[in-house]
């Protein structure tokens, strides 16, 4: 198993990419190169939506892109014209999935059964979504937020994504009335895509001489 434990969102993107460039395997994803990681956990202890690394080198139309899939219910047609996250989060099959974790942590904060699904298997044809499986604990008065990943692109989305969770996380904090504490991803491919090599190494290297 490959686990890396990190402050901050920034510092997980940067971290997580290389050590996917070390101990990743070159594959084919279709007629595209990667280096791949598989089974790879990422603790990130503090996250904040203000993370300055993301800041100076996330792209920002990523980021908005992520957003609205994570808060906007609708077709995706990037993603095959799937269903957004959020509808997955918010009408899945008309439940409110994020209003129903919240309910349940406020009756029963110690609960271990807090999680709810991404995968929508009557309606996941042509898209399944990276994000499979969402996890809500309360321990040490702190809620921690789980996200189980069948496939997570490190290059060029990630760093959306754990800014996306992190809003959901702190969204149901907020609601319940607890601080937010760690964000975990399990991740059964972490990979890099080829085009993104040059640009990431790039990135690396200047946030370590920074």
């Amino acid at each position: 198993m490959n686990e890396l434990i990190c402050e901050s969102i920034g510092e997980a993107w940067i971290s997580a990419c290389e050590y996917i460039f070390d101990k990743g395997n070159a594959m084919k994803d279709e007629d595209k190169d990667i280096k791949e990681l598989l089974h790879f956990i990422l603790k990130i202890k503090s996250p904040s939506e203000k993370d300055e690394i993301i800041l100076k080198y996330g792209n920002k139309g990523m980021i908005d892109w992520m957003h609205s899939n994570f808060f906007e219910q609708k077709n995706v047609p990037e993603l095959k014209n799937g269903l957004s996250y959020g509808h997955r989060l918010f009408n899945y099959d008309g439940k409110n999935q994020v209003e129903w974790v919240i309910e349940k942590l406020k009756k029963k904060p110690e609960a271990k059964s807090v999680t709810i699904p991404m995968l929508m298997p009557n309606k996941d044809s042509g898209y399944i979504p990276c994000v499979s499986m969402l996890d809500f604990k309360i321990r040490e008065g702190k809620l921690m937020i789980v996200a189980m990943c069948r496939s997570i692109d490190f290059g060029k989305k990630v760093y959306a994504n754990m800014l996306e969770l992190h809003r959901v996380q702190k969204m149901v904090a907020d609601k319940v009335g607890v601080p937010t504490g760690e964000l975990l991803m399990y991740v059964v491919s972490a990979h890099i895509y080829a085009d993104e090599y040059k640009q990431m190494r790039g990135i690396i290297e200047d946030v370590r001489n920074s």
